[in-house]
């Protein structure tokens, strides 16, 4: 019988408990998809996708570089945690964590709820559960937009993709944008094909996430969804339901533009700007050069060199230490995405927007968003991640429209309530 002292047996419980109930929250999940979508038969790539994280956040511990792997954040934002459990749950510190650094709100509930601190693996879990509900609401997303097999494609695709599996198990922002992503991805794609307004609540609720954890790229995932809201409302909905989708839109833009405007002062852009010139001077491998940011004029000419350094750097050959190295498989996987994205591209630029727009929207926002933010080609590895995601969910619904228009008949996106369209070639 193993001989457990009450800390080392409150630690096995608690990471018990959450993994064990991890699995059944995926299980459930996969389970209530299922019903409205046939063929949705993904639930051995989740909860591969989930073991592997899982498996990774263990394995990491066991070695003496964890620490330089996942670099200082956690600790901080650990601390702040702890901090934050100290004071009343709804006062007015407490509130702003939770509407701008929403993952130390969460880990400051653990030190609410136990004497002990939590254990490390069960927070871990629980950001690997978050991570992991992402992956199954992109590939959910990829159902409505291109059918089951280009669904479970992608969730096996996510599932073992190397710089995710890693980034979800950290005690940072990644796992729950990853879940914020999908949600917004996911509903975008539900009211796209199905016309369903109920579609806006996750869309909604990924968005509050978003802000609530990386408030910059919050808004700009905002925009996104209005985005694919207002295209939806005039390309693919009929009568009351796109005046009012419309009129949503109209709101969102009206509450966005005030905040876009303020975000871009002259003293915002100088604050941006000295964080941008100091990340350029501290002499690293990892150093970008450097970007004028200093007026809007200036943010919108140099925005597209911060763009390619985002997807392109670090390059291969500037890697300096074993995180470098393990982030620059990422870096592999981006290129990959990259070349099949031209070829898909290629055979399918009308049909484009059509076939992916609830995808090609917020890749676009994000991917300006994170340009803007990005000071080192470090962040970078941590940032591509979430784009990383979106382009593998729009390369397999690109191909397979190619493969469906090659196989024969085939099933043409339809606007809400008039039925499915299908197309068949005749002979010439």
């Amino acid at each position: 019988m193993l001989n457990l002292s009450d800390q080392e047996l409150f630690e096995l419980l608690t990471t018990l408990i959450v993994l064990g109930g991890g699995c059944y929250a995926l299980y459930a999940l996969v389970r209530v998809m299922k019903r409205s979508r046939p063929g949705f038969d993904i639930g051995y790539a989740i909860f591969v996708a989930f073991g592997l994280r899982v498996l990774a956040a263990i394995g990491l511990d066991q070695l003496s570089f964890a620490q330089q792997l996942r670099g200082g954040d956690e600790i901080e934002f650990l601390r702040r945690a702890s901090e934050v459990s100290s004071l009343p749950i709804s006062g007015a510190e407490s509130t702003e964590y939770l509407t701008s650094q929403l993952h130390t709100f969460l880990f400051s509930l653990h030190y609410r709820m136990f004497d002990l601190p939590p254990p490390d693996l069960m927070l871990r879990g629980e950001m690997v559960l978050f991570s992991t509900i992402g992956v199954l609401l992109l590939a959910a997303a990829v159902y409505e937009l291109a059918g089951p097999r280009p669904a479970r494609i992608v969730a096996w695709l996510l599932a073992v993709e190397p710089a995710t599996i890693f980034f979800s198990s950290l005690l940072h922002k990644e796992p729950l944008m990853y879940l914020a992503e999908g949600l917004v991805v996911y509903g975008g794609a539900v009211l796209w094909k199905r016309g369903k307004l109920v579609a806006l609540a996750p869309m909604i609720i990924g968005c509050l996430i978003a802000v609530a954890t990386r408030p910059y790229v919050g808004w700009f995932l905002t925009a996104a969804a209005a985005a694919v809201v207002l295209h939806a409302s005039l390309t693919r909905q009929r009568g009351l339901q796109s005046i009012a989708l419309t009129a949503i839109c109209i709101a969102l833009i009206a509450a966005f533009l005030p905040l876009a405007i303020a975000e871009s002062s002259d003293d915002n852009l100088r604050e941006l700007q000295q964080s941008q010139d100091a990340n350029v001077s501290d002499g690293a491998n990892l150093s970008l050069e450097r970007v004028d940011y200093s007026t809007r004029g200036n943010l919108i000419v140099n925005l597209p060199k911060r763009i390619r350094d985002v997807i392109f750097r670090p390059y291969l050959w500037q890697t300096a230490n074993t995180s470098q190295q393990l982030g620059a498989i990422g870096t592999l996987v981006v290129l990959g995405c990259l070349l099949l994205l031209a070829v898909a591209l290629a055979r399918n630029r009308r049909a484009l927007m059509p076939l992916a727009a609830p995808l090609i929207y917020p890749a676009a926002f994000m991917l300006v968003a994170y340009a803007i933010s990005a000071g080192n080609a470090g962040t970078a590895y941590r940032y591509r991640t979430h784009l990383v995601g979106l382009a593998v969910c729009l390369v397999i619904v690109l191909l397979a429209r190619r493969r469906q228009e090659q196989e024969g008949p085939a099933r043409v996106p339809a606007r809400p309530g008039l039925g499915p369209v299908t197309r068949t070639r005749t002979a010439t």
